[in-house]
């Protein structure tokens, strides 16, 4: 069964396009699914499975995964016996009538406009007194300074971001290419500002004489770009450093990018491609973000509103 596992990342890796992330949480949650059926019901092969084991499994772990992680984990299951139907490995389909569980969508959370400029504007100096001047962290602080920037600048996904290296930057256009989910290549603008930081970041990197290896933007003291982890740590402590004792994360800084793109007259067509959503759906759930708009119109246009 474990041969069948790797056609089958193989299949989604290379004809379907999934992105790294996506194929191996896949992949793992087929490979819990199988351990089941060989440890807990002595099922060996792939034929002896009917729809009552993959219910059977799902009951199972029901009630110790979240909702979004089950709906997941049914989806993989699907596509993995949908593969080998199409690849004629076996016979019928158990998953074909399988529902995906409803996944109440949660709105995601992000900072105003006035919240986000305060955080820019303040990280830098604030973190020089959080860490004190003498305590050799300045390589530390303007680094991060530009990842904040970054992420609430441009929109990137984390993955995206310690992706980039020094030639997808095109700082006298003022923009960066980025290879997105399922490879996916876009243009992402860059903010002035940020121009600016990553200038002053290549600076710096000179003046200590640090060269990145394979020429990423965003490394560590070793020349090596960042890991996602190190990326979250930098954002939640950010809101520390910066007072606003907010629990934020890299995505919330997306969120917080799209939806005051929102706000201040972007249409829903551009701030898609700068997101790299591939439907056009995903990026109308800032629409229901964008509270400010909606007040706005209805102060301007409801006769009670009080702002005639």
């Amino acid at each position: 069964m474990e041969d069948f596992l790797k056609e089958f990342s193989e299949n989604i890796k290379l004809e379907k396009n999934y992105s790294l992330n996506t194929v191996s949480a896949y992949g793992t949650d087929v490979k819990l699914f199988i351990d089941y059926l060989k440890k807990d019901i002595s099922v060996c092969s792939l034929e002896e499975v009917t729809e009552i084991e993959i219910k059977g499994y799902l009951s199972k772990i029901y009630e110790t995964v979240k909702k979004t992680s089950l709906a997941r984990k049914v989806e993989s299951i699907k596509s993995f016996f949908g593969f080998l139907e199409k690849k004629h490995l076996i016979s019928h389909n158990p998953a074909f009538l399988l529902e995906l569980p409803k996944v109440e969508k949660k709105l995601p959370f992000f900072l105003t406009s006035k919240e986000a400029d305060f955080l820019l504007n303040n990280y830098f100096d604030a973190a020089l007194k959080w860490h004190k001047r003498g305590s050799n962290k300045h390589f530390e602080i303007i680094r991060n300074d530009l990842i904040l920037e970054f992420l609430y600048g441009s929109g990137l996904r984390v993955s995206e971001l310690i992706a980039v290296k020094k030639t997808d930057l095109e700082l006298s256009g003022g923009y960066v290419r980025i290879l997105g989910k399922g490879s996916k290549q876009r243009i992402v603008p860059l903010t002035q500002i940020t121009v600016k930081k990553i200038k002053t970041w290549f600076d710096y990197l000179d003046r200590i004489r640090l060269t990145p290896q394979a020429g990423y933007l965003i490394i560590n003291k070793k020349g090596l770009h960042l890991t996602r982890r190190t990326i979250h740590r930098v954002v939640k402590e950010s809101m520390a450093i910066t007072g606003q004792f907010k629990n934020i994360s890299p995505h919330s800084l997306r969120h917080s990018f799209a939806t005051n793109l929102l706000d201040n007259g972007a249409d829903l067509r551009s701030i898609q491609d700068m997101l790299g959503h591939s439907n056009l759906s995903t990026t109308e759930k800032y629409t229901h973000l964008s509270l400010k708009k909606l007040i706005d119109v209805y102060n301007k246009s409801h006769p009670l509103s009080g702002h005639k």
